[in-house]
C-alpha cells in the first residue's frame, strides 16, 4: 500500500468567493471595516463616497474611502496579521484575559481575523495606507483582485489555475509620509466598486452608524459618550448627517409617553432577575427562576422549560437590560396617548443587542424578529405578548460574562451552538412575558375606563335624574318634571337592555371557559368508550357471551358518565342560570371535585374538605352559577400548585353553613401583594399564555348578580399559606 500526504491548495478565487458569500451585503461589509477602526482606538472615522451618481449608484470610477486616526499597522503587524487571514492573535489574547485594545480604552470586537474579507465585498482594487505613531514612514499595500473574481470572464480564463499561495500584494514604504500626514492612522481606498448602491442603501447605512455604539441608552439617560468614536459620511463632497433625525422625538417619547421604564439584570450565578420599574432605582425586585409566576410562564416558552432550569446551571451568563414599553391601543387618552407620527417613529426602533457597547447585527433591525415576538403573537393569543412596535430598548452582554454568546462569521446573529443562545433568548422572552402579565397588566387595570354596565348598575344616573325631576317639580316647573320623567323611562328601558346584553356576554364567556375543561374530560371518556367498543366488536366474533355482557355493561357505564358530563355543561347555559332556587352547595362542590379529581391526582395534589357542624350551606341561586365559581377556583388552584416544588400540595375547602360562606384554600405560592387590587379585574392574569384573566372576574360578576360575594380571605379567615378565597352566600344589604 502506498500512502502520502497531500497539501490543501485553495484556488485564488476562494478569497472573492468568501467575501461575496460570507458577508451578507455591502452595508455589513462597510460596518465591519468601521469596527476595525474602532478596535484600532480611532476617535474619528471618515467614510467618503467619491464619484458616485446623484442617485448614489456606482460608476466605473467610483471610490469608497475609509480614513481613521487609529494606531495604524506596523510592518510586523502587516506581515504577521494582515497578510494572514484568520490569524488567531486576537483570539489568543482574549483567551489569556487580555480583551482590551492596544491603547487600553476599549474592548476588542474582532477575533476571527477575517474582517478584511469585507474589502473584497466592496471592490476589486484596494489600496491600504497606514502609519503607526512616531513612524517616519507610511506603509502602502495595493491589492488588485480583478483577476480573481469568483466568476471568470472570457479574458480571465488563464487565471483559473492560480492558487491562493501564488497571490502577491504590492508592498512599499514611503518616507516621508504623503498620505497619512497626522501622527498615526489608516486610509483605505476601494475602487472598481462592487455591489448595488443607492440612496436607500446609504441612508440605511447612516441609520446603522447612528446605532453602532448604543444610542438609545444615551438618549434615555441623557448621557454624553465618554468614549469618543465619531463617524462622518461624505458623498461627492457633501456631508451626510449621521445623527438620527428621530432621536429627539424618541427622547421625548421615552420621557413623556412610555408606560413602563424597566431597568434590570439577570444574575446567572443565583438564577434571578432584578427589576426596577419606572426609574425607582432604589427598589429592585428579585424574581427567581423557580418563582411560581416564572415557572408558569415557562410552560409555553419555546427555548426554556422547567426541567432545564432545575437540571443544570445556565450557560448564557449574566446580562443587563433596559426596556421602554408604550401603549399602542386604540382609543386611549391621556399622557400615554400616541399619535400616528409618534407610532411611526417608534416602529423604527426595536430591542437592540450590544456587546461591550458595540451593536450585534442584525438584532434590532425593524424587520428582524430575533426574539420571535411576532411568531408568538401569531401562534398564541396576541394579547399575552407585547408587540415589537411597542417595545424599545437594549440588552448589554460582555465578552467577559457571556463568552458563549459569540457572533456568527457572517455577522448574522449569534452562533447557535450548545444551549447558551437558546437559554439567552428564552430568558428574555420570559422576563418580557412577566412584565406584560404583571406590570403592564396592572397599568391596564388602573387605566381601564369604568365599564359602562357597572355605571348603569350603580344607579347613579337614575338617582341623578330623580333628583333633577324632584327639584323641577318643587320649583313649579311641572313641564320640565314631566320631560325628565319621560327621559327616566327611556333610560330605564335602555339600561335594562344593556344589562341583559352584558349578562349574556358574561354567560357565554363563562360557558366557554367551563366547556374547555369539561370537554377535555368528556373526550377522555369518549376515547375510553371507543376502546371498549372496539374490544367488544373483536370479542363478539368469538361468541363468548359472558365477556360480551361484561364489556357491554362497562360501555353503558362509560357512556353514562359522558351523559352526566354533558348535563353538567347544560347547567352552565343561560336558561339554566336564570332559574334560582335554594341549593345546597356541598353536593355541587363534590361534583366539581369529581370533575377535577383526575387532574389533581396527576399533579400530585391532595384534596381535603371540611364541613363545619351545624346548618348546611344553602344559597338562593342556581347550579350553573355555583359550578362556574367552583370551576374557576379549582382551575386556579391546580394551575398554581403545579408551579411549586412541594411534596405535599393540598387544596382545602371549608364549608360553613352557620356563617354562610365557603373558604377555598391551597398551599401554593399565594397572591403577590402587588396583584391583590387587580385579580378580579377583567383580562388580568399571571398565567401568561394559559391565562385569559376572565375566570375570577366572571365568578365575581355572577355572584354579585345574586347579591353574593367572592373575596380574598383576611388573615383570620385563611386556612392555608397560599391563596385563600372566601365565597360568601350571605345576601348583601341594599
Amino acid at each position: 500500500m502506498k500512502t502520502s500526504e497531500l497539501p490543501i491548495r485553495p484556488y485564488a478565487r476562494l478569497l472573492t468567493m468568501l467575501s461575496e458569500q460570507l458577508i451578507k451585503n455591502e452595508r455589513i461589509a462597510l460596518l465591519e471595516l468601521i469596527k476595525n477602526s474602532y478596535d484600532a482606538d480611532a476617535n474619528l472615522v471618515r467614510v467618503t463616497f467619491d464619484a458616485f451618481n446623484d442617485d448614489m449608484t456606482a460608476r466605473s470610477d467610483s471610490r469608497i474611502i475609509i480614513e481613521d486616526d487609529g494606531h495604524g499597522m506596523s510592518p510586523e503587524v502587516i506581515r504577521e496579521s494582515w497578510m494572514n487571514p484568520a490569524n488567531p492573535q486576537k483570539y489568543i489574547r482574549k483567551k489569556k484575559g487580555n480583551r482590551r485594545t492596544l491603547g487600553g480604552k476599549r474592548i476588542v470586537q474582532g477575533e476571527k481575523g477575517i474582517g478584511r474579507f469585507a474589502l473584497l465585498k466592496l471592490g476589486s482594487h484596494i489600496t491600504v495606507t497606514t502609519r503607526t505613531e512616531c513612524s517616519s514612514f507610511e506603509s502602502v499595500l495595493v491589492h488588485d483582485f480583478t483577476k480573481y473574481d469568483s466568476e471568470f470572464t472570457e479574458d480571465q480564463i488563464e487565471n483559473r489555475d492560480i492558487y491562493l499561495d501564488e497571490i502577491r500584494v504590492l508592498y512599499s514604504e514611503i518616507s516621508p509620509p504623503k498620505t497619512i500626514t497626522q501622527q498615526h492612522g489608516t486610509k483605505i481606498v476601494i475602487s472598481k466598486v462592487k455591489g448595488v448602491w443607492s440612496k436607500q442603501v446609504v441612508s440605511r447605512l447612516i441609520k446603522d452608524l447612528s446605532a453602532l455604539t448604543d444610542p438609545i441608552s444615551k438618549i434615555a439617560k441623557h448621557e454624553t459618550a465618554t468614549d469618543s468614536f465619531l463617524v462622518t459620511v461624505e458623498c461627492n463632497g457633501s456631508p451626510w448627517q449621521i445623527e438620527d433625525k428621530n432621536e429627539e422625538i424618541l427622547k421625548r417619547l421615552i420621557e413623556d409617553k412610555s408606560v413602563l421604564r424597566i431597568q434590570g439584570k439577570f444574575d446567572s450565578e443565583i438564577g434571578s432577575f432584578f427589576l426596577s420599574v419606572n426609574e425607582d432605582e432604589n427598589k429592585y425586585t428579585e424574581i427567581k427562576l423557580d418563582d411560581s409566576l416564572i415557572i408558569g410562564l415557562l410552560k409555553n416558552n419555546q427555548y426554556l422549560d422547567r426541567e432545564i432550569i432545575i437540571a443544570r446551571e445556565l450557560e448564557c451568563g449574566s446580562f443587563e437590560f433596559h426596556f421602554y414599553v408604550f401603549d399602542f391601543s386604540r382609543g386611549i387618552s391621556g399622557k400615554h396617548e400616541l399619535n400616528t407620527s409618534e407610532k411611526r417613529v417608534l416602529k423604527d426602533y426595536r430591542i437592540y443587542l450590544y456587546r461591550d457597547g458595540v451593536r450585534v447585527y442584525p438584532y434590532g433591525d425593524p424587520e428582524d424578529d430575533w426574539l420571535n415576538i411576532d411568531v408568538a403573537r401569531g401562534t398564541g393569543r396576541a394579547g399575552n405578548f407585547f408587540s415589537n412596535d411597542q417595545l424599545v430598548g437594549w440588552i448589554d452582554i460582555t465578552q467577559e460574562h457571556n463568552p458563549k454568546l459569540r457572533d456568527k462569521t457572517n455577522r448574522e446573529g449569534l452562533i447557535e451552538e450548545g444551549n447558551a443562545v437558546s437559554e439567552f433568548f428564552g430568558l428574555i422572552q420570559t422576563i418580557l412575558s412577566y412584565i406584560k402579565s404583571h406590570h403592564y397588566a396592572q397599568y391596564q387595570a388602573k387605566n381601564r375606563d369604568r365599564n359602562a354596565v357597572d355605571i348603569v348598575r350603580s344607579e347613579v344616573v337614575s338617582g341623578n335624574l330623580a333628583t333633577l325631576r324632584t327639584d323641577l317639580e318643587r320649583q313649579g316647573l311641572s313641564s320640565g318634571g314631566r320631560e325628565v320623567a319621560r327621559i327616566e323611562k327611556l333610560y330605564k328601558r335602555e339600561k335594562d337592555h344593556l344589562i341583559q346584553r352584558a349578562e349574556m356576554v358574561e354567560d357565554l364567556a363563562g360557558v366557554g371557559l367551563s366547556v374547555e375543561m369539561a370537554s377535555h374530560d368528556i373526550m377522555l371518556l369518549m376515547t375510553r368508550a371507543m376502546d371498549i367498543g372496539k374490544e367488544l366488536s373483536r370479542l363478539s366474533r368469538k361468541l363468548e357471551n359472558d365477556t360480551i355482557l361484561r364489556l357491554s355493561d362497562m360501555l353503558v357505564g362509560v357512556l353514562s358518565q359522558i351523559a352526566d358530563g354533558i348535563n353538567d355543561i347544560q347547567s352552565l347555559f343561560k336558561s339554566a342560570k336564570r332559574r334560582r332556587k335554594a341549593l345546597r352547595i356541598e353536593p355541587i362542590l363534590d361534583k366539581m371535585y369529581q370533575l377535577y379529581q383526575g387532574l389533581l391526582e396527576k399533579r400530585g395534589i391532595r384534596y381535603e374538605k371540611t364541613v363545619v357542624p351545624g346548618s348546611p350551606l344553602v344559597a338562593d341561586t342556581n347550579e350553573g352559577v355555583a359550578m362556574q365559581v367552583l370551576i374557576n377556583l379549582f382551575d386556579n388552584a391546580s394551575y398554581w400548585l403545579d408551579t411549586v416544588d412541594n411534596n405535599d400540595k393540598k387544596i382545602n375547602v371549608t364549608v360553613d353553613g352557620t356563617n354562610g360562606d365557603l373558604v377555598f384554600s391551597d398551599n401554593g405560592p399565594g397572591i403577590d401583594e402587588d396583584d391583590l387590587p387587580y385579580i378580579f379585574e377583567p383580562f388580568y392574569s399571571g398565567k401568561g399564555q394559559e391565562g385569559r384573566g376572565l375566570g375570577l372576574y366572571i365568578a365575581r360578576q355572577l355572584l354579585e348578580r345574586h347579591d353574593y360575594q367572592i373575596s380574598v380571605a383576611k388573615k383570620n379567615q385563611s386556612k392555608s399559606p397560599g391563596a385563600n378565597f372566601v365565597v360568601s352566600f350571605v345576601k348583601e344589604a341594599k
